[in-house]
């Protein structure tokens, strides 16, 4: 597979890696007034740059997020954002701090946004869940780049579509071409779930009539091509119809007509003219009479044509005309309808339609001016109804997701989310990081007016509920010379060693327990333990280990693995009773 090589490359690749875990700082928590029990709590909005705040997400929520939207700036040269990474590179070092600017003005701006979006999507790539959804807005300027860094990211298999997003914005400029779309990049974090990652969805542009909105599928089998060569079908008695009577008279026919179509392997126009055969109800051509009364047949008619799916169609007469199971598992059957053709239907209980153009999902100067009447301010908000249906494809199964959006701008992501749970009672979830200092003023200040509801008279708008907490990011947990920052608190660093190791948040311990105050947490096989102390150095010794009050435990555990500065126990001792050591701080995992 061909990779994309850039300026900075190959130090931002495991950049990632480097980058240092922070704590997150609560600073409040905002609860609606508007009571609505689907959009309840455990909601996120955090202020900071998003590649820390990203890893930060990584101990409790690594392989858990259900959906990620993101809408990065799209390197126009007209949004003057900040490359403020801090690789150690003496080439990128020289970007700090530095407006990006314009295509011709600014010979590395595309590499520095590779530089900027590489390690924020290897993150990214870490936070989805197996059957994960990850959308991501661009337009011209990045597209390729993002597509050749997202195939290597996220993998080219998991690629799923290019979406393309019809703006309908406002066209009268003086550009020799008017653009008015955008795409959508979708990927998949594992294609081998790709059935479970998209749900069931139809396009709101798809036509009224359409029998999608009634829950199957109906096709024309009569096929008239050299793939589909002309043959002889027996519709048998009792053949299913969808009219109560009709009566077709068989055509003359010789064997010339059969040398003729077997030869060329259709039925060709000429044919059909020579043989009085009509272009609408000709097909497939009655070598007998056709006889319907009570919406069966009443007598055996051959008929000759090209058909689709002949073997279901010998399966269902076979299987006395009852629905039959396709490939992919759901149930199919045919009939004659009123032009004599044959049909089948597919019984589909979850309908999709998810189309590659998106149409009809509003623009971002009505969003504005939305954000206008809330007393808010953004200049390119994207529009509700877009992101909602991009949420619908990848939450519509999966009503408790929990959704991510990392460049948060005016909270679109987070209204859609309130927005949906309300209209199909789901209990969806979503973290947002905004970098900007307008993460308090507009991307929370959103949230809480669609929580609450805006507007007077006859234009309020309805609060929609919930609650969500807000942060800030906070100190980094390990120092530069690698020793635990102890100015964050023992609690912050004990609930991260217990992510560290994947103790489930249920058979976490709190520091005031029965069995020892290090004990982090336990289960019938594990006990772990955190023997820690920012004033002394701690020991793996005989007497830490009878220091523990092991009678509280129902179950004695077969294994143990302990935290401390320093072990003197002998290694046959550790493995006679299941004992790892893990040394403070150079065995706590870094994400």
């Amino acid at each position: 597979m061909p990779t994309l090589s850039w300026l900075g490359k190959k130090k931002i690749v495991n950049h990632h890696l480097d980058v240092p875990f922070h704590v997150l700082d609560k600073k409040y928590n905002f609860e609606s007034k508007v009571k609505n029990t689907n959009n309840s709590a455990d909601n996120k909005i955090i202020h900071g740059d998003n590649l820390a705040v990203l890893k930060s997400l990584l101990p409790e929520f690594e392989g858990k997020v259900d959906c990620i939207y993101i809408d990065p700036p799209y390197n126009t040269g007209n949004e003057k954002w900040v490359y403020n990474d801090n690789v150690n590179d003496p080439r990128i070092k020289k970007w700090l701090n530095t407006v990006v600017g314009k295509e011709g003005d600014d010979l590395s701006r595309h590499d520095k946004w590779l530089c900027m979006m590489y390690p924020r999507l290897k993150l990214l790539k870490k936070l989805l869940a197996k059957d994960g959804v990850i959308f991501i807005s661009i337009d011209d300027n990045e597209l390729l780049n993002l597509k050749f860094i997202c195939d290597e990211i996220f993998g080219a298999k998991n690629f799923i579509a290019n979406l393309i997003w019809n703006t309908e914005g406002n066209t009268d400029n003086q550009f020799e071409i008017k653009v008015n779309h955008e795409y959508v990049l979708m990927y998949v974090a594992d294609s081998n779930y790709k059935s479970d990652a998209i749900g069931n969805v139809i396009d709101p542009n798809t036509r009224e009539d359409s029998n999608l909105w009634k829950g199957f599928a109906d096709n024309n089998i009569n096929k008239n091509n050299p793939a589909n060569p002309p043959a002889i079908f027996l519709i048998p008695k009792g053949f299913p119809a969808v009219v109560d009577t009709l009566e077709y008279k068989a055509k003359k026919l010789d064997a010339t007509f059969f040398e003729i179509t077997s030869f060329e392997k259709k039925i060709s126009d000429s044919v059909k003219i020579k043989y009085d055969i009509e272009k609408s109800s000709g097909l497939p051509v009655k070598i007998d009479d056709l006889i319907i009364k009570d919406g069966k047949v009443v007598k055996d008619c051959r008929v000759y044509g090209g058909f689709a799916n002949r073997k279901k169609l010998d399966l269902f007469v076979k299987n006395d005309f009852k629905p039959i199971m396709d490939d992919s598992g759901e149930l199919i059957e045919f009939y004659i309808n009123a032009n004599s053709a044959i049909r089948y239907r597919k019984i589909v209980e979850q309908p999709s339609n998810i189309l590659s153009v998106l149409r009809g999902f509003g623009t971002t100067e009505r969003m504005r001016g939305e954000l206008k009447r809330m007393g808010l301010e953004f200049t390119y908000p994207k529009p509700i109804e877009f992101i909602s249906y991009l949420l619908q494809i990848a939450t519509q199964h999966k009503k408790n997701a929990l959704i991510l959006d990392s460049f948060a701008g005016s909270a679109t992501t987070a209204h859609a989310v309130l927005k949906l749970n309300n209209e199909d009672s789901g209990n969806r979830r979503f973290i947002l990081s905004e970098m900007m200092d307008y993460a308090e003023t507009i991307t929370a200040e959103r949230v809480r007016r669609v929580m609450n509801g805006y507007g007077e008279g006859k234009t309020k708008i309805d609060g929609l509920g919930g609650s969500f907490e807000f942060f800030e990011l906070g100190e980094p947990l390990f120092l530069e010379n690698e020793l635990l920052n102890e100015s964050i608190g023992i609690e912050r660093i004990r609930q991260y060693v217990s992510y560290s190791e994947r103790i489930p948040l249920e058979q976490q311990l709190p520091i005031e327990n029965n069995i020892s105050p290090s004990a982090l947490g336990v289960n019938e096989q594990t006990l772990w333990l955190f023997n820690y102390d920012e004033n002394a150095v701690t020991s793996l010794d005989l007497g830490f280990l009878g220091s523990l009050n092991l009678r509280e435990l129902k179950q004695r555990p077969s294994q143990y693995v302990i935290y401390a500065d320093k072990c003197v126990l002998e290694t046959k001792f550790m493995q006679d009773h299941g004992i790892t050591f893990k040394r403070i701080p150079r065995d706590i995992l870094r994400f």
